[in-house]
This record gives structure tokens, C-alpha cells and sequence, in this order.
């Protein structure tokens, strides 16, 4: 029992690591990044818990690289919604293309929760929330689409990480 718990943290540790060093090595495209497929690939192949686990520190780290505001714990509570609804309609099919339009809508759903908080945060009101995120529609849109090509991609590369195992 004890060597799968360090096996688990392990994994958990080197993925979070992972995803942390892919984030900040794809800054320079904005919201084009794969930690979100990633994210929702652990999801299905690792287990909802180690998810969660993987997100919360991934975004931790690349917060304290890249800035710590509090706009951080809003990114991982949006994160674990979005996360937790994948995991909760993955269930119903396993086709990866299916799979991966319902990664592309919730990531669409992370830029307007994300600009919801971000309204709440800085005082925006209703009528500003509306206006950023129109604003930030462009973003949301190319976050939607990488995660909807990265998906299948992260999940060829679990799946058969996995089978080797």
C-alpha cells in the first residue's frame, strides 16, 4: 500500500511538473496551451482525484513564475468545475472526437467563468463583465480550439503510456 502511494504522489508529482514547464514554454501564445486537454486527458485516464491534484499545483507553480495574483485561486476553483463536469459526462461515450468538442465547449466555459471572477475581482459590474469577456472572446476562442486539438493527441500518449505500464 505504501509504494502505491508514493508511485501516485510521484506520478502526480512529475505530471503537475510537466504541465507547470509546458505552461510557462507556451506564454508566448496566449490561452494556446495544453495543460487544459491535459488536465481533462488525467481526468480519464488517472482518476478525477489526481486531476484535481495536477491542476491545483500545476497552477500554483506557474503562478508563482508568472505572477501571483488572486485571480490564481479563481483559475483553479473555474479548473476544478470544468474538470469535474468533464469527468462527469465522460462517462457517457468514449469516442475521442465527441470527447474533444466537449473539451472545446467547457473551455469556452472557463472564459466566462474566469471572466465572471475576474469582474468580482477587479469591479467590474454585469454590464463590464459583458464587455470583457467580448473583449476576451478571441482568447477564449483559441483556448477553445488547442484544447480541442490537443486532447486527442495527450490522450494517444496516456493511453499508450498506459498499456506499457
Amino acid at each position: 500500500m505504501r509504494k502505491k502511494l508514493i508511485y501516485r504522489l510521484a506520478i502526480i508529482a512529475i505530471l503537475a511538473a510537466l504541465s507547470s514547464a509546458l505552461r510557462i514554454w507556451m506564454a508566448a501564445f496566449p490561452n494556446v496551451k495544453p495543460i487544459t486537454a491535459m488536465f481533462f486527458a488525467f481526468a480519464i485516464v488517472l482518476g478525477l482525484s489526481d486531476s484535481l491534484w495536477i491542476m491545483a499545483l500545476t497552477m500554483l507553480a506557474t503562478g508563482l513564475l508568472l505572477g501571483f495574483s488572486p485571480l490564481v485561486l479563481g483559475q483553479i476553483i473555474v479548473y476544478a468545475i470544468i474538470i469535474v463536469i468533464f469527468k462527469s459526462l465522460s462517462v457517457l461515450t468514449d469516442n475521442i472526437w465527441l470527447l474533444s468538442v466537449l473539451t472545446a465547449v467547457l473551455a469556452m466555459v472557463f472564459g466566462v467563468l474566469i471572466s465572471f471572477i475576474s469582474g468580482m475581482i477587479y469591479g467590474f459590474g454585469a454590464g463590464g463583465f459583458v464587455g470583457y469577456w467580448l473583449a476576451g472572446l478571441p482568447f477564449d476562442l483559441a483556448h477553445a480550439i488547442s484544447t480541442f486539438i490537443f486532447f486527442p493527441i495527450v490522450m494517444l500518449i496516456l493511453r499508450r503510456i498506459k498499456t506499457l505500464k
